[in-house]
């Protein structure tokens, strides 16, 4: 399978997530950057499809982590200090100094669901689809309806390398549920249910779903990918 964008860590939308979470900083943008993993990691992740990924930014600026590391040392009990210098950081590659922050973040704030996905986020790259999951998890509890962690949790259970985190009954019914707490109105959420479909053999299934993605983002090449990877996937199956 070839790597799309959309299959890597990379834009979480922040829209999705603050119809029950408020307290993102205005320092933000309207998105938050955590890292290309696909890039990073030099190939393709399997632990995240955060809702609308697609597009690609520049990486953050030297003196920007430097804003944040004095940010961080004037106020070292600012959640969002910590998760702003945590994703300036893995903007940069840095990684393992993300993930310090982030943790810190999540320690800090542990109600605040955003910051356990961007630890995810981090922690996939560095082969911890294990830890990824713990935080998801977390975050789950801090916000068992939060579409964004939903969505997720179903991308990693269907596609994780680890077997001890890959379960397609699993990622089905996050991918349900992230579906429905987002009134199936977003296209990534819907491409995620299409692949725990794929990973559960449903083909079926996955093809009319992704179609309903490409509805709702039509001429989006990654889904455009992954419908043609349902379609070849029932072709073979029937033997046609």
């Amino acid at each position: 399978m070839t790597c799309e964008p959309r299959a890597a860590y990379g834009l979480i939308e922040v829209d999705i997530l603050r119809t029950s979470n408020r307290r993102l900083s205005g320092l933000r943008s309207a998105r938050l950057l955590v890292v290309s993993l696909a890039v990073l990691a030099g190939g393709c992740t399997t632990a995240s499809h955060a809702p609308e990924g697609e597009e690609t930014a520049a990486r953050a600026p030297t003196d920007a982590i430097a804003d944040y590391r004095e940010a961080v040392r004037l106020d070292p009990n600012s959640a969002m200090s910590h998760a702003d210098l945590g994703t300036a950081l893995a903007q940069q590659g840095a990684l393992e100094e993300a993930l310090a922050e982030f943790q810190e973040a999540t320690r800090l704030d542990p109600t605040n669901t955003v910051f356990w996905l961007q630890l995810a986020e981090v922690y996939a790259p560095l082969g911890r689809e294990e830890d990824a999951l713990h935080s998801l998890e977390l975050g789950l509890e801090a916000d068992p309806g939060n579409a964004g962690i939903l969505n997720q949790m179903g991308w990693l259970h269907a596609t994780a390398k680890s077997p001890t985190v890959r379960d397609p009954a699993k990622a089905l019914a996050y991918a349900q549920r992230a579906v429905e707490a987002s009134n199936a109105g977003n296209a990534n959420i819907l491409d995620t249910l299409a692949e725990a479909y794929y990973a559960n053999r449903e083909f079926g299934k996955a093809i009319d779903t992704e179609e309903r993605a490409l509805k709702i983002a039509p001429g989006r090449a990654a889904l455009e990918n992954q419908l043609d990877k349902f379609r070849e996937a029932e072709t073979n199956e029937s033997g046609h």
